[in-house]
């Protein structure tokens, strides 16, 4: 009777597993969804196709632009250029997401571009997710997400973790992490804490060291040519040769304990 029981015990088992097996294989498979800011349903306003729009606005709802818009514009919740939508202007809102063609300026919390999209100017934002077309500058505190479409061409994509699974031409900082895919293509010179890439992944241009102290300073900063002195062994021969000025004698004309420089003699040049 053990034998049996201990068989039937199994057998009842077996037949629970096999029923929650097929329980699991009827669940139908969750599609991914590549969007990150979802089109607004409440509290909106829309401006269709047929207008073309020359203005400045503001408004504490969401806003979707549908037509040719010529201005600045400030929500506080989302703004969505749609697919054949063109905006030229400066937004402020808490999400950005461009489907059709964008030239401006966007300060945002999360900015998205979607493979339709078409950008050109400058992004500020915490995060971004750009899948489209993009050109110009992108500063993410967070995080920058380059799709398999996105292609970008900048002269600087710069945030904390960087995933590149596009393509992107221009400089890259990336002060924490640089993640290459297998699909993601870099053309241009990185600077990065960290580098990860697959095989397959490819990347051409010089790498840097990532410094806080030197790269997280502004960009546009102006210097002062007067406040650095080179020391006379730093001299390039050749071009002391070009000036007519041996490497030895700049210690002649560098500058001061008062800081005043002294100017090259005219029958030295």
């Amino acid at each position: 009777m053990g034998f049996f029981s201990s068989s039937n015990k199994e057998t009842q088992e077996e037949s629970s597993n096999t029923s929650a097996q097929k329980k699991v294989k009827a669940e139908p498979a969750v599609a991914v969804n590549r969007d990150m800011i979802k089109t607004p349903t409440g509290n909106v306003s829309v401006i269709k196709e047929s207008f073309k729009v020359k203005a400045t606005m503001e408004g504490k709802g969401s806003l979707i632009i549908g037509c040719d818009f010529e201005g600045d514009i400030k929500v506080e919740d989302t703004l969505f250029i749609e697919k054949g939508a063109k905006f030229s202007g400066t937004v402020n809102a808490k999400n950005v997401k461009v489907s059709g063609d964008f030239s401006g300026s966007i300060i945002s919390t999360v900015t998205e571009v979607t493979q339709s999209g078409n950008f050109e100017g400058n992004i500020k934002t915490n995060k971004a997710f750009l899948g489209g077309t993009i050109g110009g500058t992108i500063v993410s505190i967070d995080s920058i997400e380059i799709s398999s479409s996105g292609k970008v061409v900048t002269k600087e994509c710069k945030s904390k973790q960087i995933k590149v699974e596009g393509k992107v031409e221009g400089r890259v900082v990336a002060s924490e992490l640089l993640e290459v895919t297998n699909s993601g293509v870099i053309n241009g010179d990185i600077i990065t804490k960290g580098i990860r890439t697959e095989q397959g992944g490819s990347i051409v241009g010089n790498i840097q060291t990532y410094d806080a102290n030197i790269h997280d300073k502004d960009n546009n900063q102006q210097f002062n040519a007067q406040e650095v002195t080179p020391k006379a062994d730093e001299i390039d021969p050749e071009i002391a040769n070009l000036i007519k000025i041996k490497p030895d004698d700049m210690k002649k004309y560098a500058r001061k304990e008062d800081k005043s420089i002294k100017r090259i003699p005219t029958d030295k040049m």
